[in-house]
């Protein structure tokens, strides 16, 4: 059976409590709420002519851009005017969940973390795996990745920070986890460790990418002049240069040292997050010490899958011609994700396999392989995700084709979301969804949200890309 979504947490709580009251007085029905309810209608029509209007707005703004020529390319401002109507889209959702009820975005009490949920995990996780990958040249000398230290690091540290904000809007009141966080946390809760090392693995991330960019922005401070001059003097702080806080920062030891601090804390965030699902004893397909690991192994070609997609795209977006030195590690990467995911492919068939002889895990297995979730199993997490992509990577990497890469890292990053969705729902039916197994599909409204904060982070590394110096640069040595 669907579960209805007009089933509210309200109605269900008020429910069990007159199964279990005891006195023999009746418990009074509550007042209608017509009057609420057509309020509640209005202000949500009035919110979709806003998002409509938006959208309008923005396309306007775009056409206005490209006809004034302030920009060569007038896809740059198209695209830009989307992703911003998606966020104000977004918006609008997230304000109506918050005045009408969370239930809008398919939150419930019998299966309440869904789709929001499923991407948090998606994001932050192929974030933590760029900290993987990037500490491969600023931690274990692979300098031939130093190339790309920069993308990769703004990649994960955006990734991270708009992967987080999906959690903390599922929340309900974002306000009571950054407050009672700080004033009362609790040093035994995974969830806890968890917000507090991705904070201080954001913070020092940020200081790495500052590292890798001041020089270019002190050579760019250096050719400016006027407001624009004293702006990049300002973010470099140039003025401390002849300090010996200023010898420090040039020490070309330091950036290694942070890495080495990054690589540490974001390792150990993503493991604590694989631990917040591991340590839920009540959920069978979640408990044991098998998804830390897998969430470690998963993070590194979900890594892979997104730096090589975002770098082919904005490659063919701005028209520029990759080096053949870019090309190589381009496909080397590709053959390293695939042979990940052929070690993801054998840690799964080991943990299906274990779980079948074990009568407690044989619930939800049989809910992945032939159950509700098969589908997503099979098709999405086997086919698309594990074994077309592997095929597609070393056929590319022999035609030296970069289509065939970008098509296997969409395609790995596609299955990871639906893996990611099936992990996090079917966790929560066996064993307390025994009978009327209830069924589980996005609202319209989670969409928009999901979708929004995509939307977000699509723009931040848009205008990161255009403003910042991301673009890569061939190290004298490699190795």
């Amino acid at each position: 059976m669907h579960a209805k979504p007009g089933t509210g947490i309200r109605k269900a709580m008020n429910t069990t409590y007159k199964q279990n009251i005891k006195s023999p007085v009746e418990v009074p029905e509550p007042s209608p709420r017509i009057f609420m309810w057509i309020g509640g209608l209005i202000l949500l029509i009035f919110l979709a002519g806003l998002g409509l209007l938006a959208i309008g707005l923005s396309l306007i703004y775009g056409v206005a851009l490209i006809i004034y020529d302030i920009e060569d390319s007038p896809r740059f401002y198209i695209w830009l005017s989307v992703l911003a109507a998606m966020c104000l889209l977004a918006g609008y959702s997230l304000l109506a969940s918050l005045v009408t009820s969370m239930e809008i975005l398919e939150f419930s009490i019998r299966i309440p973390w869904a789709t929001v949920v499923s991407a948090y995990a998606w994001l932050v996780v192929a974030g933590s795996g760029l900290c993987i990958i990037n500490s491969l040249g600023a931690v274990f000398g692979m300098q031939r990745y130093e190339m790309m230290a920069k993308r990769i690091i703004f990649l994960s540290l955006t990734s991270i920070m708009f992967g987080l904000t999906y959690i903390l809007l599922h929340l309900g009141h974002p306000e009571r986890a950054l407050i009672y966080n700080m004033i009362s946390p609790n040093f035994r809760s995974a969830i806890a460790w968890m917000g507090a090392l991705y904070n201080i693995y954001l913070i020092i991330v940020t200081f790495e990418f500052w590292l890798l960019i001041r020089p270019d922005l002190t050579e760019r401070a250096e050719r400016s002049d006027g407001l624009e001059r004293t702006f990049f003097n300002l973010v470099t702080l140039k003025k401390i240069d002849d300090w010996r806080l200023g010898a420090l920062l040039k020490d070309p030891r330091l950036p290694r040292i942070v890495g080495a601090l990054a690589f540490v804390t974001g390792v150990s965030a993503l493991t604590m997050l694989g631990s917040v699902f591991a340590h839920c004893e009540s959920r069978v397909l979640w408990y044991g010490p098998y998804y830390p690991i897998y969430f470690i192994l998963s993070a590194v070609f979900c890594g892979y899958a997104l730096l090589l997609a975002a770098t082919i795209i904005t490659y063919r977006a701005r028209g520029d011609e990759m080096s053949p030195e870019m090309k190589a590690l381009i496909f080397e990467m590709s053959q390293v994700m695939a042979l990940v995911l052929v070690a993801g492919l054998v840690l799964t068939a080991y943990r299906l396999s274990t779980g079948l002889y074990d009568p407690a895990s044989q619930g939800p297995v049989m809910l992945l392989l032939k159950g509700p979730f098969w589908s997503a199993f099979w098709i999405f997490e086997i086919g698309l995700m594990s074994v077309l992509p592997v095929f597609l990577v070393f056929w590319a990497a022999r035609k030296k084709s970069l289509w065939g890469v970008l098509l296997a890292s969409l395609m790995v990053l596609i299955g990871a979301f639906v893996m990611r969705y099936e992990f996090v729902v079917a966790g929560q039916i066996y064993p307390n969804i025994r009978a009327e197994l209830p069924s589980y599909l996005p609202t319209f409204m989670e969409i928009l949200l999901i979708a929004g904060i995509f939307s977000a982070f699509l723009i931040a590394y848009t205008l990161g890309e255009k403003f910042l110096p991301l673009k890569e640069k061939w190290p004298h040595h490699t190795s």
